[in-house]
C-alpha cells in the first residue's frame, strides 16, 4: 500500500491539518502490515516510509502538539522502525550490491557464497519484522496513536491558526535553516550529513503535505522545484550515508567467512567496496549541485 493523496484547505486550523496528515500516515504505515506477515520485502519498504512520514508529520507541527504523549508516541514509533530497519537494508544490499557482482565476477563460487549468506540474513530479518508486526506492542502502537490523533483538539494559540498561513512559515522556516548550512557540505562528517539529509526529507515531506494549499501555477511549480532538488539531493546524501553500512556487512561477510571460501568472499566484498569508492566522488558532486540549485529557491508562499 502506497501513500494517498492529502487533501487540505488554508482555512483549516492547524491542528485539523495535522490530524489529516497523521491520518494518512497511519493508514499507509499500518496498510502494509499484511505484506510483512507475508514476508514482502516491498512491505516493509512501504511501511517504514508510513512511519517515517507520521514521525515527519510530529516534526513540523511540534510546536502545537503538547509533550507528554507526544513523546510516548515518537518512542514507540522509532521502535517499529527500528525493528523494520534490518530487513530493509539487507534486502537493497543483497539486491543492489551482491546481486550484480555475483552475476558478474568469475569465479562465480564467491558470489554464489555471499549472496546466499545474505539471503539468509535478510530472511532472518523478515521473520523478526514479522514478529514486530504481530506483536501487542505493535498493535498497542496503532491504538495509541490512533487515540492521539484524535485528541488533538488545539490546546495552543498555534493550533488554532489558519493552517495557510503556518504551512507557509514551516516551508520558508526550514528552507532558510536548510539554506545557511548548504554551503558546508564538503566540511560535514558523515554524521552531519545524515542529519543533513533527515532535514532535507523533512522540507520534501511538508511540500508533499502540504501541496494541495498551494494551488496557483506559480505555487505549484515552485513546490515541484523544490520537491524535485530536496529529493536529489536526499537521494544522493543518502547512498553515501548507505556506502558506510555497506562496507561494514561486506567485511564482516570476509571476515567471518568459513575457511573453504573466505578468500572467494573477500574477493566479492573488496569489489563491492571498490565500487562505492568509485561511486563516492560523483555522488558528492550530484549533491553539491543540487545544493547549489536548491540555494536560489523559495518556498510557495
Amino acid at each position: 500500500m502506497f501513500a494517498e493523496p492529502i487533501e487540505l484547505e488554508k482555512r483549516m486550523s492547524v491542528i485539523e491539518g495535522f490530524r489529516a496528515i497523521a491520518r494518512s500516515a497511519l493508514r499507509h504505515f499500518s496498510g502494509n502490515a499484511d505484506a510483512i506477515r507475508n514476508l514482502d520485502p516491498e512491505g516493509v519498504h512501504q511501511m517504514r516510509v508510513g512511519l517515517r512520514r507520521l514521525r515527519a508529520a510530529i516534526s513540523l507541527f511540534s510546536k502545537a502538539l503538547p509533550d507528554a504523549k507526544t513523546e510516548e508516541i515518537k518512542a514507540e514509533l522509532r521502535w517499529l522502525t527500528s525493528e523494520l530497519a534490518p530487513a530493509r537494508e539487507l534486502h537493497v544490499f543483497l539486491e543492489e550490491k551482491i546481486g550484480p557482482v555475483a552475476r558478474e565476477i568469475t569465479p562465480r563460487r564467491g558470489g554464489r557464497a555471499i549472496a546466499k549468506q545474505f539471503a539468509d540474513k535478510r530472511a532472518e530479518a523478515l521473520e523478526r519484522a514479522r514478529k514486530a508486526v504481530d506483536s501487542p506492542r505493535c498493535r498497542a502502537l496503532l491504538v495509541d496513536a490512533l487515540e492521539w490523533i484524535e485528541a488533538q483538539h488545539g490546546r495552543t494559540d498555534v493550533a488554532n491558526s489558519e493552517l495557510g498561513d503556518f504551512a507557509t512559515g514551516v516551508l520558508d522556516r526550514r528552507i532558510r535553516n536548510a539554506h545557511k548550512d548548504a554551503g558546508k557540505l564538503q566540511e560535514m562528517t558523515a554524521p552531519e550529513r545524515h542529519k543533513f539529509r533527515i532535514r532535507m526529507k523533512k522540507i520534501r515531506y511538508a511540500a508533499e503535505f502540504f501541496e494541495s494549499l498551494f494551488r496557483s501555477k506559480r505555487e505549484r511549480k515552485a513546490l515541484a522545484r523544490l520537491s524535485k532538488h530536496a529529493k536529489k539531493i536526499q537521494d544522493a546524501l543518502g547512498s553515501l550515508n548507505d556506502f558506510i553500512a555497506d562496507r561494514k556487512m561486506a567485511a564482516e561477510a570476509a571476515l567471518h567467512a568459513p575457511p573453504q571460501d573466505g578468500r572467494a568472499r573477500a574477493f566479492v566484498s573488496g569489489i563491492i567496496v571498490g565500487r562505492e569508492d568509485e561511486q563516492a566522488r560523483p555522488l558528492m558532486k550530484a549533491a553539491a549541485k543540487e545544493l547549489r540549485a536548491f540555494r536560489q529557491l523559495s518556498g510557495p508562499g
